[in-house]
């Protein structure tokens, strides 16, 4: 692969080709499936299951039904199928030491490069195939699966949170969070992570903006943001600082931001609903314009409990990578990019 970066999503990570884009998305981190797209085609699928507790599914099982599958779906449509079981195309296996897998071949309309895997400690099954087009070169075709495979981690490395990678938004997130919503626009990447209920629960939003540069021609950063998150902030009372933020060695303009929730008086005499059907938090937030990708970037933290915060936004945003140096400016719109339940 000539120029690559790296896709994370629900505790999986893959180092892929520059062009490829997480076109499709669904589930959560027990069972799910995640497609990577270029301008012309799919170029990837990946598909994750937890594995049953106390029960034993073996690796050939999983393949066995996933090609009767596949058999059954040519038949209907009329297309030739084949399957080339226990191919070997790996470089070198020793990466895949202490794992069950298989790795096979499909020919249908396109032809697929497949690795089926558990891991033992992160006790779940992932399908990763890699499809190329019958024109396209094998050897080539064959040395980009392998690298990609090669790539393939299914648990968070040593002393770093769950690694998420997908469209210039690029961070760790503990472990104890969860995936609670995602907002995937080339305009508004949101991702949505909680942990805790009740008075424990805790919300943070990591953010990225597209074309900064047009968004701030005529005003400021805080008046920018007071304005674009106004229905997310009316029921709290925001004050701002200018604070430089470091990422790697760049240094950003950026806003640091604190707030408390509004009075409840004030919120009574609020036109109706007379009931309140937000709980009342505390919000620490930073944010900041990389001028380097033409992006702003915000980290939100929500929680119940006053002086709670635990520092938790300041780490995200030193671990966060908003550029590379390979970086380009983005300058899309706002469309939806990958389909799925958000």
């Amino acid at each position: 692969m000539k120029s690559t970066k790296e896709f994370g999503w629900q505790g999986l990570r893959l180092r892929i080709p520059e062009e490829w884009n997480l076109g499709k998305v669904d589930g959560d981190a027990k069972s799910g499936y995640a497609r990577l797209d270029d301008e012309q085609m799919v170029r990837a699928e990946i598909e994750w299951r937890a594995l049953p507790v106390g029960g034993h599914v073996t690796v050939e099982d999983l393949v066995d039904r996933y090609i009767s599958q596949l058999e059954k779906k040519a038949k209907k449509t009329g297309l030739e199928f084949s399957c080339q079981r226990r191919a070997r195309f790996l470089s070198d296996k020793r990466w895949l030491e202490g794992c069950s897998y298989e790795t096979f071949i499909w020919d249908a309309d396109f032809r697929a490069y497949n690795l089926a895997r558990t891991h033992p400690t992160s006790r779940r099954v992932v399908l990763l195939r890699i499809l190329g087009r019958h024109d396209e070169d094998d050897a080539s075709m064959v040395r980009l699966a392998d690298e990609i495979f090669r790539s393939l981690e299914d648990e968070p490395r040593p002393g770093h949170g769950v690694y998420w990678g997908v469209y210039g938004v690029d961070f760790h997130m503990p472990v104890d969070f969860n995936l609670h919503e995602h907002q995937l626009r080339s305009g508004h990447i949101r991702l949505s992570f909680e942990r805790g209920s009740g008075r424990d629960r805790r919300l943070v939003h990591v953010h990225r903006v597209s074309m900064a540069q047009m968004l701030l021609q005529d005003t400021d950063l805080d008046t920018w943001y007071r304005a674009f998150f106004r229905k997310d902030l009316k029921e709290v009372s925001i004050e701002t600082k200018p604070r430089s933020i470091q990422i790697g060695h760049v240094e950003h303009e950026g806003l640091v931001v604190s707030g408390v929730p509004r009075s409840r008086l004030r919120m009574l005499l609020r036109p109706l609903p007379l009931v309140n059907p937000r709980p009342r938090q505390y919000l620490h937030a930073v944010l900041w314009h990389c001028e380097q990708a033409n992006r702003i970037c915000l980290i939100e933290h929500l929680y119940r409990t006053r002086d709670d915060e635990g520092g938790l936004v300041d780490a995200l945003s030193r671990d966060y990578a908003c550029h590379t140096e390979e970086t380009t400016a983005d300058a899309r719109g706002d469309v939806e990019l990958a389909s799925g339940p958000q």
